[in-house]
């Protein structure tokens, strides 16, 4: 009688085939580098098509699994009920190191698969065969991982009749379908640009290989940016404290390769216009990937606490070598071609150019800081055994000032022009400085506090440069053409993307700004136990608690306190309604799980939260208030960066061009 197909034997073949795969295929691109013979990078690139569909099968196979309630998988019994819910069930396969690591593993398949469609193109035959082996490198890595460590597909001879259930900050909110997806595509997205510079280097090529990488890093970006907004918003909506980022070791990690990244995407227009910053480049592109494997370190390998890491397991290690590898081939290449990319011209300060590579500076400092933060706490204890926190007082610290800076920065670079300013220039920058002056004066004659104030001012600098840089360029068109100002208008839209997404972009990190300087300075709370029937007034809102209520559901058991919500005047417009906080019981949880419930509104956000409740008679409830200004702007600010990203991308702006690539800086 033959063996019918599991799950787990289909998910541990397709692995062990993928890794197969994957090393073939690094062979082949070596074979195809060495020899220079292109029918090896042919087979190379329908390998990565291959690995590909074994890396998709084993997802799959781990999907079946679950969705089948298979508990003789490991990672079904460790990580899974037969109780959760359909769309828990669906995101279980990220919930847990095993998982994660094999989506990180799929993911990579697809870029390796979306590189190999390049090569022979826009990827010259020097440069494809270096670029897809560095990134069948990373796959054998990441299969490898699985294969040998941290299997996902193990048996359990005995299986549970239940398994152990999903990590519950999972199941409490359907964003962790999106904001984990979002990260691995970010994060695997990055070993893109980080292959195409170790194959300029390695072929001697250091001009041509910035126009395509360009796109790809922006492509990265906007999925980490993406990311770390909804990661915000999972954080604001279910941990209860009323914030939305609070320099949390795993927070700082994924935004570290944001911030280099953002420093590529600034150096690489002005090697793409002058042919300067070759090394700036390829330092950049190398951190940013490195910064993605250094982010998966902390969070696998259990040498930091955080509420987003995932439990220590035998994986940390394995990521430690594979990042001190992925900087020694970086950085030793850049080593061995620093002296045929020395740069050639000179850099004014006063320049386009000059006022990029301030930025990127910038964003390289601002990244170091982050990382220096983050591991300060293990310096201190591997050296003296001491235990000492960094946490969010010091990053504001710095963040304000660096933060300060970037403002300044954003706003006069896409002014500047690519050579010496000139008397225009000088009239916009100081339209741009008064309308600060006016700005932050008009806050502190509002009775606003000095930072806030600064914030005002800085939004109405970089909302000034915007609109004389289109003003200027409506303007001259309209001339030269002889078309209406809306035509001029539509036309440069079209034709100039990164221009005008640039602009988008920026004027979504300055509302960003705005909005996070309201919310940290003017967030209040206030908390009160009531008794059944009782109104509390505060805040501008009348609050009364309502019969408690229990739920019993197949995940999980609810408390649920009932509040009735009235303004009272104009400082609680818009909170009117009938909420429901909760508390979450899990069995895999000794304490409950608080379940805010958030009233979102144009000016204040209120957040209602479940403190604790009168679990013998029902009769009283602790309930706290969070009262924050303008939240719902910074998801506003959000989705206009992502928007303004997709703009410059769509629909193929991208690779028409090489002048339409940067989400942080005009032409």
């Amino acid at each position: 009688m033959g063996v019918g197909v599991t799950p787990g034997l289909l998910g541990g073949v397709a692995l062990v085939v993928a890794l197969i795969l994957s090393v073939l295929g690094l062979v082949l691109a070596t074979l195809a580098y060495t020899l220079r013979d292109g029918r090896y990078l042919e087979a190379a690139k329908r390998l990565s098509a291959l690995s590909l569909l074994a890396a998709v099968v084993s997802f799959g196979a781990l999907e079946w699994a679950i969705l089948t309630n298979d508990f003789s998988v490991s990672y079904v019994a460790n990580h899974s009920s037969a109780n959760n819910p359909l769309w828990v069930k669906l995101v279980t396969p990220w919930a847990a190191l095993e998982g994660s690591i094999l989506l990180w593993a799929m993911l990579q398949t697809v870029y390796t698969w979306l590189v190999s469609l390049r090569a022979g193109h826009s990827l010259d035959v020097w440069r494809a065969p270096v670029a897809l082996g560095t990134l069948f490198a990373v796959q054998v890595f990441f299969f490898a991982v699985m294969v040998f460590v941290a299997h996902p597909f193990d048996a359990v001879p005995n299986p549970p009749p239940d398994g152990r259930g999903t990590n519950p900050l999972l199941q409490n909110h359907w964003m962790m379908a999106v904001h984990p997806v979002l990260m691995y595509l970010g994060f695997v997205g990055l070993s893109v640009p980080f292959a195409y510079a170790v194959a300029a280097m390695e072929a001697r090529r250091y001009q041509s290989w910035i126009f395509e990488t360009r796109w790809w890093t922006l492509v990265a970006w906007g999925f980490l940016t993406a990311a770390i907004f909804t990661g915000k918003w999972w954080s604001y909506e279910i941990l209860g404290w009323g914030g939305y980022w609070a320099w949390d070791p795993v927070e700082n990690a994924s935004i570290i390769p944001w911030l280099l990244a953002t420093a590529f995407l600034h150096t690489a227009q002005v090697q793409e216009r002058k042919g300067l910053f070759k090394g700036w480049n390829f330092a950049f592109v190398t951190l940013a990937f490195a910064a993605t494997v250094f982010g998966t370190f902390l969070t696998r390998s259990g040498v930091i606490q955080s509420v987003h890491a995932f439990a220590s397991g035998p994986v940390g290690a394995w990521f430690l070598l594979f990042l001190l590898g992925v900087m020694a081939v970086g950085l030793g290449l850049l080593a061995r071609v620093s002296s045929e990319i020395r740069e050639a011209g000179e850099v004014r300060w006063n320049s386009r150019e000059g006022a990029l590579l301030a930025g990127a500076l910038f964003f390289g400092t601002f990244a170091f800081v982050v990382v220096l933060g983050t591991l300060w706490p293990l310096v201190v204890e591997l050296v003296s055994g001491a235990k000492v926190s960094v946490g969010a007082p010091f990053f504001n610290q710095v963040s304000i000032p660096l933060g300060v800076f970037m403002l300044l920065l954003m706003g006069v670079g896409p002014v500047l022009p690519w050579r010496n300013s000139s008397a225009q220039v000088l009239r916009n920058l100081m339209a741009m400085l008064i309308a600060l002056g006016v700005g932050t004066l008009l806050g502190l004659l509002l009775g606003l506090s000095v930072g806030v104030s600064l914030a005002i001012g800085l939004f109405a600098y970089n909302l000034t440069a915007i609109w004389l840089m289109v003003a200027q360029g409506v303007r001259e068109r309209a001339r030269a053409l002889g078309i209406s100002p809306a035509q001029a208008l539509v036309e440069l839209a079209g034709s100039h993307k990164r221009r005008f997404g640039s602009h988008i972009v920026h004027f979504g990190v300055a509302l960003a700004a705005l909005t996070i300087a309201f919310s940290q300075t003017y967030r209040v709370t206030e908390q009160k136990t009531l008794q059944v029937g009782e109104i509390w007034q505060t805040r501008g809102l009348e609050v009364r608690l309502l019969p408690l209520e229990v739920r019993e559901e197949p995940n999980r058991f609810a408390a649920i306190a009932p509040i009735e919500v009235r303004s009272t005047s104009r400082e609680g417009w818009g909170a009117d309604g009938r909420y429901q906080a909760r508390l979450n019981f899990y069995p895999q949880m000794g304490s409950p799980l608080a379940t805010p419930v958030v009233k979102y509104s144009l000016y204040n956000d209120y957040y209602f939260v479940l403190m604790q409740f009168d679990q013998e008679k029902g009769q009283w409830a602790t309930i706290k208030i969070i009262v924050t200004p303008m939240v719902w702007w910074l998801w506003v600010a959000g989705l206009i960066i992502v928007l303004g990203t997709l703009y410059i991308l769509w629909p193929s702006g991208a690779r028409a061009t090489s002048r339409q690539m940067s989400p942080m800086a005009g032409d």
